[in-house]
């Protein structure tokens, strides 16, 4: 599937999309950069898009970065970019990029420029049918991302040291971050569980990542009446829980059997999973251009 994408002001082969070490000096030494990521459907058709707009502006102007376009001029520029992509053969993946250019000042910290603006499509990820049909084990580790609800490239280092030490050389198949006892969020997921027929998902407090999926499903569940709240989880309520699943952009929602080998209810897939997955892909099925 040969892919096109935006870079900087034309359009051009997904693979030929580049950071430069001098053009984006403060992107690529030090992580001056900004993304959000989703997925199309329906044949290109992008999910949830102005949100994922709204977040990355949003983190744009806390990271204190300089824009030469607005919100209206990304969804268009989205929008022109898939419909030079050829969906015959499936969706793709996309990542929007604000990316800093060079410094002004001596320290290398500060520049006035405009940022650069990508849109990158690449092969849509699809995780294994197991996976949905068998629920995952997830691995626990100490880590609180700093400026979490901002979207950049610094706030991962710790998840790529957790996910290489509890899954690629563990035994878990993904990992949530703890702080004293308490549950936050996955390294790149949002995290649920079911306990007194209520849906408890971490608080937005500044702790963890406002994800789109998470806001969206929230909605629905308000909209629906599915009782739910945004409360601490402590590592304890996982003993009291009858369900738990892991939601995001690419992977919708995956349920979970076990924690930190804390099984999760009856070790099964529950019903309340199985109501939320269909409800949720319903409604990005509605979506459209």
């Amino acid at each position: 599937m040969s892919l096109i994408s935006f870079s900087r002001d034309k359009f051009i082969p997904s693979d030929e999309v580049s950071l430069t070490i001098r053009g984006n000096y403060l992107s690529v030494t030090r992580g001056y950069q900004v993304f959000t990521f989703f997925k199309t459907i329906n044949n290109g058709v992008p999910v949830f898009l102005s949100d994922h707009i709204d977040r990355i502006v949003g983190n744009a102007q806390a990271m204190k970065m300089n824009l030469s376009f607005t919100k209206e001029d990304i969804k268009g520029l989205v929008y022109k970019t898939l419909e030079k992509n050829d969906f015959s053969n499936g969706d793709c993946n996309v990542m929007i990029i604000f990316a800093g250019k060079a410094p002004d000042d001596i320290s290398g910290l500060i520049s006035s420029q405009e940022v650069d603006l990508f849109i990158v499509t690449s092969p849509i990820k699809k995780y294994p049918k197991e996976c949905y049909q068998n629920g995952i084990s997830l691995g626990l580790y100490e880590f609180e991302r700093i400026d979490a609800e901002v979207k950049t490239p610094y706030t991962y280092y710790g998840g790529m040291k957790a996910h290489r030490s509890l899954v690629h050389e563990g035994p878990f198949d993904e990992v949530l971050y703890t702080s004293k006892d308490e549950i936050l969020e996955g390294t790149t997921f949002s995290f649920f569980i079911v306990k007194n027929e209520s849906v408890i998902t971490s608080r937005l407090d500044g702790r963890i990542l406002g994800s789109v999926t998470r806001k969206n499903l929230l909605r629905i569940m308000d909209n629906q009446k599915i009782k739910n709240k945004e409360s601490a989880i402590l590592v304890n309520d996982l003993k009291s829980s009858s369900e738990a699943f892991i939601a995001s952009a690419n992977r919708d929602l995956i349920p979970v059997v076990s924690v930190n080998s804390i099984q999760i209810g009856d070790g099964k897939i529950g019903p309340v999973y199985q109501k939320l997955m269909s409800l949720y892909q319903q409604e990005i099925l509605k979506i459209k251009v």
